[in-house]
């Protein structure tokens, strides 16, 4: 399903759907999520994401079970 979506707020460019990999940080966890549908601008690359795919995400996050792979992700200090 496209969505439609405003000119860019930023710049005025068109504003074009892809899916994405989004990071979320969740309940003090780095969270991954495959598939979004969000606007692109297609000349400064602003994105952004309608009400109603945040929804969805925050149900994903918070419906009970595990998530479809796990990943581990290094952590480096610049101290």
């Amino acid at each position: 399903m496209t969505r439609v979506y405003s000119d860019c707020f930023f710049c005025g460019g068109s504003v074009e759907e892809q899916l994405i990999q989004r990071d979320v940080w969740w309940e003090g966890r780095l969270c991954l999520i495959d598939g979004v549908p969000v606007g692109v601008c297609t000349q400064c690359g602003e994105k952004v994401i309608l009400p109603e795919v945040a929804r969805k995400i925050d149900n994903v996050l918070q419906r009970p079970g595990c998530p479809e792979k796990a990943i581990t992700v290094p952590v480096y200090s610049l101290s």
